[in-house]
């Protein structure tokens, strides 16, 4: 065999292959961190997929693709890693490799993440010289060294605002070349190129988050290389399984479908059917996928999604019950009151029957109260002069300083823990001093919402501390009656 017609014949196998230098897969979706870092741990729990693939099969020398990827994070410190690997045989040609992946998840704002992925890997391409068939098998070009390998780095950037992502990697970003031989008139080298890749996904869920619709394109780029586009459509039900849909430009188009074994553990398969001018010589392609979810599982999407809507829900909830609190006080305003009265009355007849003893006593003639040196009575204090006391002197303990009623600004952005509401100020006042006579601290705000005055004892900065000084009774301190009051 000639050696520079054998020369030839593996340049053109090599430039034939050059668009499928990243191995190919149907099930994308379910492990996109294979082709972009930045979505190593993005979904906030540790996975193990394996994917294998059989193309065209009935096809001698046929593509045929094994993956495995680990996926983990580390929540705490918004880290998330991976470990890919894959072969990739195509006739003569082999390709393997390894990668080690990082991520940072950056939180921009409440729903939206930005991601920065990069990963480090080695690379080995091997020509199976043993499957060619040559006249003269003494010919010196066939035993180059027949494997060599190289390192490599993948970037990638990944923007999530909600329930929609958006990707772009780089792999092979070095493009470096693997030479096997330059014994000959030119060396003998398979040349790795930049590959770029873009994703963009919208998860749609429907029947609160019992099942989720989602739309998939990725784009794949390369120099040399007429670009390439799939689009799919993934419908997967939480507790029983998915199907999907997916069309390969110029290629054909996928039908996967999947079962969850078990709420972490979910099998897959997908069928290619080839739809350009050599369908019926390239036959149909194969591939199955086994995912396993494991570690915290509290950080699970499906679990996160159901926290989210009892949170919503329990929000919810509070705000209609504070609606309702509020009218039923207006409702009773003048019921309370008139309590309020009769019983400020009875006190009032019991100080004077004291006061009559009193002067009768020490022989005060007239049986009336002097007045003061200014010729005016004494007035309650003030809700501010009320609510002076220190935190150390107040008889409810075991919170933060800052908490206490005396040290709140009234009517802030907060949730505050009240003891009442009153429609009057005068009666809101009246019930920070029987509180102050119990050695209880405590002020007075008006919403202007509502137009209601609201006696509180302590203020939380989120609603979780602030109800659950309420459900303890400020941890058995007080008997009385308590709502958290949300100001926004």
């Amino acid at each position: 065999m000639n050696s520079k017609l054998l020369f030839v014949a593996l340049a053109s196998l090599s430039l034939s292959v050059q668009a499928q230098q990243i191995p190919l897969y149907s099930h994308l979706f379910f492990a996109p961190a294979m082709v972009n870092p930045a979505r190593s741990g993005a979904r906030g729990f540790g996975e193990l997929v394996t994917i294998h693939r059989q193309q065209w099969q009935g096809m001698e020398g046929a593509p045929e693709t094994s993956a495995l990827l680990f996926n983990g994070a580390n929540n705490k410190e918004r880290i998330g890693y991976s470990v890919y690997a894959f072969t990739d045989a195509t006739d003569i040609v082999r390709r393997s490799g390894i990668y080690g992946h990082y991520a940072y998840h950056a939180q921009l704002a409440e729903n939206a993440i930005l991601s920065f992925g990069i990963g480090a890997g080695y690379v080995n391409n091997t020509f199976d010289m043993a499957s060619i068939r040559v006249k003269n098998e003494g010919d010196p070009f066939l035993f180059p060294a027949n494997s060599n390998g190289t390192l490599d780095i993948n970037l990638g950037l990944n923007l999530k605002v909600e329930n929609f992502q958006l990707g772009l990697s780089v792999p092979q970003v070095l493009a470096p070349a693997i030479t096997y031989s330059n014994n000959y008139t030119g060396p003998v080298a398979f040349n790795l190129i930049r590959h770029y890749v873009v994703q963009t996904q919208y998860d749609l869920p429907i029947q609160k988050d019992r099942m989720t619709l989602s739309p998939l394109v990725v784009v794949r780029a390369a120099n040399f290389v007429t670009p390439q586009v799939d689009a799919g459509m993934m419908f997967n039900v939480t507790e029983y399984g998915y199907v999907g849909a997916l069309f390969r430009s110029n290629f054909g188009a996928s039908a996967q479908i999947g079962v969850h074994l078990t709420p972490l553990l979910t099998l897959g398969y997908a069928h290619d059917f080839s739809t350009n001018d050599y369908a019926t010589s390239l036959g149909m392609s194969n591939e199955f996928i086994l995912t396993y979810r494991f570690g915290d599982n509290k950080s699970n999407d499906r679990i996160e999604a159901e926290i989210k809507r009892l949170k919503d829900k329990q929000r919810q909830a509070d705000q209609n019950g504070e609606k309702l609190i509020n009218d039923k006080f207006e409702e009773f305003k003048e019921e309370l009151e008139a309590s309020n009265k009769k019983q400020l009355a009875a006190q009032s007849e019991e100080l004077a029957k004291a006061t009559a003893l009193k002067l009768q006593q020490a022989g005060v003639q007239g049986g009336g109260v002097r007045a003061s040196a200014s010729g005016q009575g004494s007035t309650a204090p003030s809700a501010s002069e009320s609510g002076a006391a220190s935190a150390g002197s107040s008889a409810i303990k075991g919170y933060s300083k800052e908490a206490y009623a005396s040290n709140v600004a009234p009517g802030s952005v907060g949730y505050y823990v009240t003891a009442g509401v009153y429609g009057e100020q005068e009666n809101a006042n009246k019930m920070v001093q029987r509180l102050k006579a119990q050695g209880v601290q405590s002020r007075t705000f008006r919403d202007t919402k509502n137009n209601m005055v609201y006696v509180y004892l302590l203020k939380f900065g989120s609603y979780e501390e602030a109800s659950a000084a309420r459900e303890s009774n400020l941890n058995g301190q007080y008997s009385g009656k308590l709502w958290v009051k949300v100001i926004q």
